[in-house]
């Protein structure tokens, strides 16, 4: 019996097509249902964030692989506190205005929302419920409460009320961990098709003709990421500080930093100096997404080294996939899912978070066994092909939609 095609709206308020790891989940979603012969269109209410150092203009409307993609209002989100409302206020009212417009034109039949804010859902439903359509919410991580009084707060209470009440109303769920859909089927009594889906990927993108080491004659250890202490760049550069002392040629490669507000990097090298480990850790700064798998690929260990909480329990590292991709051996922290999908020493090393002595240890059991970083390697590329590979996760995705 032939399927009925799918026509799929996606909503996303974070960058696409490219632009962090929000970005690159939506991206290879879309892809791998388009691949499936899925009619699907990404739409965008709000602008793309940038650096201030990332010169890029993003196009109000363009295509990746028959993925068409369109901004509802401003292209790029502007930088002023005037502009950055009116970027919401138009955001607001655009998806639910170019959803019915869609509907009438009989358009689509399923949303997929990157997204449980209150602010951004609420509409979502609504749509669901007056035109029966199918919804869908991606859920990639459970954001932690702010400690200060701030908008971040404000932004926290959307988030949190968001996906207490309102996700109870969608059809079908696509958490990013285990910790997740137990939050869905235990806390919050949802009985509904859920897919733990961790991320998805194109290893295509990695794989480099030639290699060149970022460091020649020094073993680089290398992080891509949000350089920040919840990804846990401060126990990396301690543990790297107590390495270097025993070990002086390894190098730290820090890719990335912080897309709004201050760059983080200088605190960061204030730990370093500190350490006298500063003249041996290279931090790049932000990077455009091409760069990445250039700088992944000159490294000869790649890591991620999280500290325990409910953001590591609840999300999974999507650096991970491209880690793989790279067939570098990686060493991780054990926290949220990893145990779930990993053995140590077999597809990585796993360290105990919080603890600067195991990462210490687990990062000289790779550095000097050439045996063991090359299982690692072979491993965690295979583990990668299987579970993430978006060409290869298609149809188990288009059969959940």
């Amino acid at each position: 019996m032939e399927r009925k095609k799918k026509r799929i709206k996606i909503i996303t308020y974070e960058n696409f097509p490219f632009g962090g790891a929000p970005a690159n989940l939506v991206r290879y979603i879309s892809l791998a249902l388009s691949k499936e012969g899925a009619d699907v269109e990404v739409l965008m209410p709000t602008g793309n964030v940038y650096g201030k150092n990332i010169k890029l203009k993003p196009k109000k409307k363009g295509n990746v692989k028959n993925v068409i993609y369109r901004h509802l209002g401003y292209s790029k989100h502007p930088r002023n506190y005037l502009g950055k409302l009116l970027d919401l206020i138009c955001g607001f009212f655009c998806t639910p205005f170019f959803l019915i417009i869609s509907n009438f034109r009989n358009e689509f039949d399923t949303i997929i929302s990157y997204n449980t804010h209150i602010t951004r859902i609420l509409h979502l439903i609504l749509i669901k419920k007056f035109f029966n359509k199918k919804l869908i919410l991606i859920l990639p991580e459970f954001y932690e409460k702010p400690s200060s009084k701030s908008l971040s707060l404000i932004h926290w209470y959307d988030f949190y009320f968001g996906l207490k009440y309102l996700t109870r109303y969608a059809d079908a769920y696509i958490p990013a961990s285990h910790y997740l859909k137990r939050y869905l089927e235990t806390d919050l009594k949802i009985n509904k098709p859920i897919l733990v889906l961790p991320n998805l990927m194109d290893p295509e993108i990695f794989r480099l003709e030639t290699l060149t080491p970022f460091m020649p004659g020094k073993i680089t250890i290398g992080y891509a990421g949000t350089p920040s202490r919840k990804d846990g760049v401060v126990d990396l550069i301690n543990s790297f500080g107590l390495l270097n002392k025993n070990h002086s040629n390894i190098h730290l490669l820090i890719i990335g930093d912080v897309i709004n507000g201050n760059s983080v990097i200088p605190k960061l090298k204030e730990i370093a100096i500190k350490l006298e480990c500063n003249e041996n850790i290279t931090f790049t700064g932000l990077v455009p997404f091409s760069k990445i798998p250039e700088l992944l690929n000159s490294c000869q260990v790649l890591t991620l080294t999280r500290p325990s909480g409910i953001s590591a329990e609840a999300g999974f590292p999507t650096k991970l996939g491209e880690y793989f991709a790279c067939k570098k051996p990686v060493l991780i922290s054990n926290v949220g899912d990893i145990p779930i999908y990993f053995k140590n020493e077999e597809d990585v090393i796993i360290t105990n978070p919080d603890d600067i002595n195991s990462i210490v240890e687990g990062f000289e059991k790779i550095l000097f066994n050439d045996e063991l970083s090359n299982k690692l390697s072979v491993n965690g590329f295979n583990w990668m092909n299987q579970n993430l590979n978006y060409k290869n996760m298609s149809q188990k995705l288009i059969n959940f939609i």
